[in-house]
């Protein structure tokens, strides 16, 4: 991307918290459609400001771990203040370099579950990015896509900069992944629950992601 990303812009912080982002993107009943029976170690890849950490807690187990990536330290220093603040346990946020093939440190453990909230879309191939991502994920563990619907919206990015719900599945798709449930969305967002497929299954080097020039 040229120029300062939508999602590095102060304003689009302000929106993460904001009134109009719960009416857009309602926690519980987002979360609600979502298996949580059995999950022991949760990723919130592309955290931000914690929007989802509330309702994280609402529905998880007692024993499950958060992990929260997030690749703009300033959100990660928020998060770290609200978790000293409010006395969350279980949370680990750490910072996950910005990079077209994400890879995910190694001292984390396997993830039985991943949440992506609106950052699939900033992807130029998403289908690299959930095979990264998918990397740290047990192979029977399930990953949660929720990203913009592509149309106009009140608040978020340019329509122009969103993908349509088509569109990813296509990418999940060419990713090695199946769409195992299509969760109930809204007027501007989709949700999908995705699991690997045999190919994804197979692909054992975690740690041996070879990038191109």
């Amino acid at each position: 991307m040229r120029g300062l990303a939508y999602y590095e812009a102060t304003e689009f912080h302000d929106f993460l918290l904001s009134r109009e982002r719960r009416e857009i993107f309602p926690i519980d009943r987002i979360l609600s459609q979502v298996r949580w029976a059995g999950v022991k170690n949760l990723l919130d890849f592309g955290m931000g400001n914690g929007y989802f950490l509330p309702g994280f807690y609402r529905h998880i187990d007692d024993d499950c771990k958060i992990w929260g990536a997030e690749c703009q330290e300033e959100l990660i220093d928020y998060v770290l203040q609200v978790k000293v603040k409010e006395e969350l346990e279980r949370l680990t946020p750490f910072y996950n370099e910005r990079t077209e093939h994400p890879l995910l440190p190694d001292w984390i453990p396997d993830m039985d579950a991943v949440f992506c909230s609106c950052v699939m879309s900033t992807f130029a191939d998403p289908a690299l990015a959930i095979r990264g991502i998918g990397r740290s994920m047990k192979n029977e563990g399930r990953m949660v896509i929720v990203d913009w619907e592509k149309t106009d919206a009140p608040f978020g990015p340019e329509t122009a900069q969103k993908i349509s719900k088509d569109r990813m599945s296509f990418f999940v798709e060419d990713a090695g992944y199946i769409i195992q449930n299509a969760l109930r969305g809204g007027k501007y967002f989709y949700a999908m629950e995705i699991v690997k497929g045999e190919e994804a299954k197979n692909t054992d080097d975690r740690y041996n992601y070879v990038e191109f020039d």
